[in-house]
């Protein structure tokens, strides 16, 4: 889908998220996801007989959002994990509460650049993080407020989390199998598509998003194998498309399902929303002045030290 210099930009912020491999996995799940505040596609008003099947609403938005260029993202996932008592009549750990907000710009082609914020809540631990890939160069800004500066060139071994789960097309593709269960509401603006799965439909989504997010890797079959052998769950989704362009404006997703680890019953709910804006009409990445003014003090500092050792 993207430019070997596109597949070299994958690399921010699985260690800065920390998440555990239950994390990895509801973040894998949640890439079309649900604010929790409102009901499956309770949003659409339907103005009479909608004139097109969802299939077809369904195929429109798939090819655009394939030709998609560039687009701005408001993506925040929210989730919490339940573990049962160690032992009868002790107490139950408290709930784990994971919370991931990332908003920024993203050119997806030719070659893939961004400026993100990520703001995280993970085991009690805030977070927030800014990232920039723009021409040859990623900046970071961690927690502390310490920009740092490499080449994408060199950057290819740092753990990521690939851009393409920030895309509308990989979203929409994992639904492609279930796009003739697809229901559809319209109203003057958009469509709106919702589709609800459960039991073994539930934890086929969840292990296809696994795989496209961890691929073939150690991490991603020992949670593939915690899908396949949890209890009954369900998925809820709702992808509203504009009726003009056909672009996905925003998706969501509620996730409630149970896993056996270690013969324990882990209950994980999560919720997330995604909106997508500015489709195609993201030129460039703008890296803050003081990203590029730290890179040009060090850029200083280092040829002033390379003269001086040379002098001697």
């Amino acid at each position: 889908m993207y430019s070997a210099k596109g597949n070299r930009n994958r690399h921010y912020l699985i260690n800065t998220l920390k998440m555990s491999a239950l994390s990895l996995l509801l973040l894998s799940a949640a890439c079309t996801s649900d604010s929790g505040t409102q009901e499956t596609g309770k949003d659409a008003k339907p103005s009479g007989e909608t004139t097109q099947s969802a299939a077809s609403v369904y195929d429109t938005a798939l090819e655009q959002a394939k030709a998609l260029e560039s687009y701005n993202i408001e993506s925040k996932t929210n989730y919490t994990v339940e573990q049962p008592a160690a032992e009868e009549g002790a107490k139950a750990p408290d709930p784990v509460q994971t919370a991931i907000d990332i908003s920024g710009g993203v050119i997806a082609k030719p070659e893939v650049q961004y400026g993100l914020k990520i703001d995280t809540l993970a085991q009690g631990q805030q977070g927030s993080i800014e990232i920039y890939a723009a021409g040859d160069e990623l900046y970071t800004k961690d927690a502390s407020g310490v920009w740092t500066t490499q080449s994408l060139a060199n950057a290819d071994e740092s753990p990521a989390i690939e851009t393409d789960m920030l895309d509308p097309a990989p979203l929409l593709e994992k639904l492609s199998a279930y796009k003739d269960s697809l229901k559809l509401a319209e109203d003057d603006n958009g469509y709106t598509l919702t589709f609800e799965a459960s039991g073994e439909q539930a934890a086929a989504l969840i292990e296809d998003a696994l795989t496209r997010q961890l691929g073939d890797s150690a991490q991603s079959a020992q949670l593939s194998s915690l899908v396949k052998t949890g209890s009954e769950g369900k998925v809820n989704y709702s992808l509203v498309i504009d009726k003009k362009t056909h672009q996905l404006t925003s998706s969501s997703m509620k996730l409630d399902t149970t896993l056996d680890v270690n013969e324990q019953q882990i209950h994980i709910t999560g919720s997330s929303d995604d909106v997508y804006s500015e489709q195609n009409a993201v030129s460039e990445i703008a890296v803050p002045a003081e990203a590029t003014a730290d890179a040009s003090a060090k850029s200083e500092d280092a040829a002033e030290s390379t003269a001086g050792t040379s002098g001697k």
